[in-house]
């Protein structure tokens, strides 16, 4: 490749760059995507480190890509309950209570991945690039592009898939405001004596927010994916002493998380960790350009809803892409900013709902223990607001 013209360039190949670029590619755009590398495969042995919980919009943006459909069903575990607890309160959901299928779906970042790759083959307007884009520059309402290889490349329309650190936010020109929270992201596979019933449980503790998500068995082993919000100091003391440790220190917290008959667990895999921010773009739209994912915004994961918004970010940009005039560009400023207003909703609510809870129940917040539990049982008994709380986190409520 030397030097091409597209409808799109995107810089950044991971799950939410692959996932746009399919959807624009199937609307009928010539898209290049840049920065993509092949997903891991399967391993061996159990799952991969990374999972995430995919709520019922992006499982049905995932299917209209005729992509869901290729993941391997036994390496997908349906969340059946959830249940919440604070200061000795628990606010619990059921799909049963709720009349959905499950509330959430448990899938490995990789096998996700490797479902884009294999979509994104036979979709003759997507080219891939493994190379990143290490300059771009707007001239005559289109831009330039630049590969790490030497390749060029323009474009009526540059998105920024490219995650916090985006390069084409700045490109763009758009500012940022970031927040560190002072903590570490650590997850870890782990074995358990029994099994988890489809329940996801969480609990916000004096050692931070926990979450254990439910995990397929393997080979007759039960199994569960940690998420550990954790001071700073702290995880860096549980990375340094391993999984074992970790694993152990968790088995202080079982009792508080209402999953003590999981016990004893211990690792199935190596710890994953990265620092927690609260991060915003000031506008996920410039002259020809637009963010997507952790490009745009970041999130506190205790909501467990980081990809579920890049992934609808993704299907919003290509609804909004494919209803366009017949005369209007893609780059077209009054088009993006109908992008822009069809995700501030989502968007800032989950920002503030995520960044608010984290806020609450910090260490210097014990005073409020009271209030809090009232509040958590009060809303548990509240059956209106628990649909609603949880057809707002299906993201159906608010999908294009």
């Amino acid at each position: 490749m030397t030097s091409r013209t597209d409808d799109v360039v995107i810089a950044g190949g991971g799950l939410v760059g692959k996932a746009v670029a399919l959807a624009l590619a199937q609307a009928g755009l010539r898209v290049l995507l840049c920065g993509a590398r092949p997903a891991a495969a399967a391993p061996a042995e159990g799952y991969g480190q990374r999972v995430y919980a995919i709520n019922a919009a992006s499982r049905r943006f995932l299917e209209g890509l005729r992509v869901w459909p290729q993941l391997p069903s036994e390496r997908i575990q349906a969340v059946e309950r959830m249940r919440i607890a604070a200061d000795g309160a628990k606010l619990e959901f059921s799909a049963y209570a709720q009349g959905v299928e499950a509330l959430a779906w448990i899938a490995e970042s990789d096998a996700i991945e490797r479902a884009l790759d294999l979509a994104l083959q036979f979709e003759r307007g997507a080219s891939i690039a493994t190379a990143s884009v290490e300059q771009a520059q707007q001239e005559g309402g289109q831009w330039d592009v630049r590969l790490a290889d030497g390749a060029q490349a323009r474009a009526g329309l540059l998105l920024g898939a490219d995650g916090r650190n985006s390069r084409v936010r700045a490109w763009a020109g758009i500012g940022v405001r970031s927040k560190p929270y002072g903590q570490t992201g650590m997850v870890c596979n782990l074995r358990c004596a029994q099994g988890h019933g489809g329940v996801a449980f969480q609990a916000f503790t004096a050692e931070g927010v926990i979450a254990l998500l439910p995990l397929p068995a393997w080979n007759g082993e039960h199994q569960v994916s940690l998420v550990w919000s954790a001071p700073a100091d702290l995880a860096a003391q549980l990375q340094a002493a391993g999984a074992d440790t970790l694993a152990q220190r968790l088995h202080t917290h079982l009792d508080a998380l209402g999953a003590g008959h999981l016990a004893p667990i211990s690792a199935a895999g190596g710890i994953g960790a990265w620092p927690l921010v609260l991060q915003r773009a000031d506008s996920l739209v410039a002259d020809g350009a637009a963010l997507l994912g952790d490009a745009g915004h970041v999130i506190h994961p205790l909501a467990g809803h980081g990809l579920n918004l890049g992934l609808q970010d993704a299907q919003a940009l290509a609804a909004v892409l494919a209803g366009r005039g017949a005369a209007q560009a893609v780059g077209d400023a009054r088009v993006l900013r109908r992008y822009a207003r069809a995700r501030a909703e989502q968007v800032l609510a989950l920002e503030w709902v995520t960044d608010g809870l984290q806020r609450l129940y910090a260490p210097g917040m014990a005073w409020l223990a009271p209030l809090r539990a009232l509040g958590l049982a009060g809303t548990n008994h509240l059956t209106p607001v628990k649909r609603w709380l949880a057809g707002y986190a299906s993201g159906l409520a608010v999908a294009p």
